[in-house]
């Protein structure tokens, strides 16, 4: 449908602009494939980017969870620290230096708690968005790569409602995963 519309507007314009050459079907071609680009704009396929990351981040879960694991122990040692400051204080009398200096601590380390558990976890998340925007960049590149070397004009994302159907053929996920293997 493109391919006629621009031999029937080349067409028209020979002939509104009295060009000296006529075109011929022979001739249209040639001009065509003259100022062809490496890309084929028909040419359309799908990438599994949940795939692409249930694959990668499988490795990415070990270290986070390593991560989780030491400052649950770090947490876990304050909160028991706290406890400890507290069953301190209730053999000492509450009008006592002692109780109020157990108190003081046993509140500083509570709050040194919260604040910790806050900042792990704006931490975790942190460290998990960072290593999706890099994955999702390693993606990226590799798709490009991969559509370049097929001739691709358009890849789509396979995830969401937007794609109801496609050929098994036109699911290049397995290509962009190689290129990804082969880049790191």
């Amino acid at each position: 449908m493109k391919i006629r519309n621009i031999i029937l507007s080349m067409l028209f314009c020979s002939i509104a602009f009295g060009a000296g050459k006529k075109l011929t079907p022979e001739t249209i071609p040639l001009a065509l494939k003259k100022k062809a680009s490496p890309v084929s704009p028909g040419r359309i396929a799908v990438v599994s980017v949940r795939r692409i990351f249930e694959k990668n981040s499988t490795e990415q879960q070990l270290v986070l969870e390593g991560e989780q694991k030491r400052m649950q122990a770090e947490l876990e040692k304050i909160l028991s620290e706290a406890k400890a400051f507290r069953a301190d204080m209730e053999t000492r009398k509450p009008d006592s230096t002692d109780y109020v200096n157990l108190n003081r601590k046993m509140i500083e380390k509570e709050a040194l708690y919260d604040a910790k558990k806050k900042f792990f976890q704006q931490d975790l998340s942190s460290r998990e968005q960072q290593w999706i925007k890099k994955l999702y960049q390693k993606v990226v590149a590799a798709t490009e790569k991969v559509a370049k070397q097929k001739g691709l004009g358009l890849v789509l994302a396979e995830e969401g409602e937007q794609i109801l159907f496609h050929a098994d053929e036109m699911n290049i996920t397995d290509e962009v995963l190689a290129a990804m293997d082969k880049a790191n």
